[in-house]
């Protein structure tokens, strides 16, 4: 009886022993599933507001003394596109050019037709998809109003009316809540998804360019950047790079910086003059 008691404790602490050596050579671990957004996207017809805005996505003006081919401004057919963002980012394909230095134009017009900036500054000599944020210096856009914005390149900087150009219409408008809690909890790539799903143009190209900008070598994000010119037309660049090169707000806060740098070397040395004229002006009362 005791032999056969002794006999089943061996067999349970084998079992337990057993089992404990099992669960520590073969951990559990929690494995994130995510929906390839690749698929969402072309299983996905974007669903763009009806609404367009006079413009062309394609340059046009004069071709005199414009040293490359057209560039493209990354917007839908319709030249307009919807945004929730208060400064949002612009997008545009520049081709390789054999002119050094070529200025660009880049400005955006209130309801009222005033601007409500506007920015001069170079492009780099690569060909490739560049991108224009508006600066915090600039006020938020008004929720819809529509805006009107154009790029420029000035193909003859001695000249400034032989230009090429693209412009087109830009429309803020609120989140709503059934938008918030679509976008509760997802990840960068599933927002594009419902970005594009709301017809929020500028916020679904402008958050997966910038994940494109942070991981070049993603292949999916690649697809997805594909995917997503398809369906507007512009499979053309798709392939294009995109340059993180020519950001109006760098060159606007240097300039920012070089005026206070101005100002603060103005004032001691106006100061300066002052006091050398008040010690001339005392000397000469002495001679009198």
């Amino acid at each position: 009886m005791h032999r056969t008691k002794w006999r089943l404790e061996q067999i349970v602490i084998g079992l337990t022993l057993s089992c404990l050596f099992s669960f520590e050579s073969n951990p559990v671990t929690a494995v994130e599933t995510i929906k390839p957004l690749t698929n969402f996207l072309k299983g996905l017809n974007l669903t763009l507001p009806p609404k367009g805005a006079p413009g062309q996505r394609r340059s046009a003006g004069t071709r005199r003394d414009c040293p490359f081919e057209e560039f493209i401004a990354l917007v839908p057919g319709t030249n307009f596109g919807l945004t929730t963002s208060e400064r949002p980012t612009f997008w545009f394909y520049v081709p390789d050019s054999n002119k050094p230095k070529l200025q660009a134009e880049f400005w955006l017009r209130n309801k009222e037709h005033k601007d409500v900036y506007k920015e001069t500054f170079r492009l780099q000599n690569t060909p490739g998809i560049v991108k224009i944020t508006l600066p915090e210096t600039v006020l938020p856009l008004v929720v819809e109003d529509l805006y009107r914005w154009r790029f420029s390149v000035i193909c003859n900087p001695g000249e400034k009316r032989y230009k090429a150009f693209v412009y087109g219409g830009v429309e803020r408008i609120s989140i709503t809540s059934d938008l918030e809690k679509q976008l509760e909890g997802t990840n960068s790539r599933e927002r594009i998804a419902v970005y594009a799903q709301q017809g929020l143009w500028f916020d679904a190209l402008t958050t997966l360019g910038e994940l494109r900008l942070a991981n070049p070598q993603d292949k999916r994000l690649a697809q997805d950047w594909a995917d997503l010119l398809e369906q507007v037309g512009l499979k053309e660049i798709e392939s294009q790079p995109l340059v993180d090169c020519c950001t109006v707000e760098n060159q606007r806060l240097m300039r920012e910086l070089f005026n206070i740098k101005i100002r603060y070397l103005v004032f001691p040395v106006l100061c300066l003059l002052f006091l050398y004229f008040i010690c001339y002006c005392y000397e000469n009362y002495k001679k009198i």
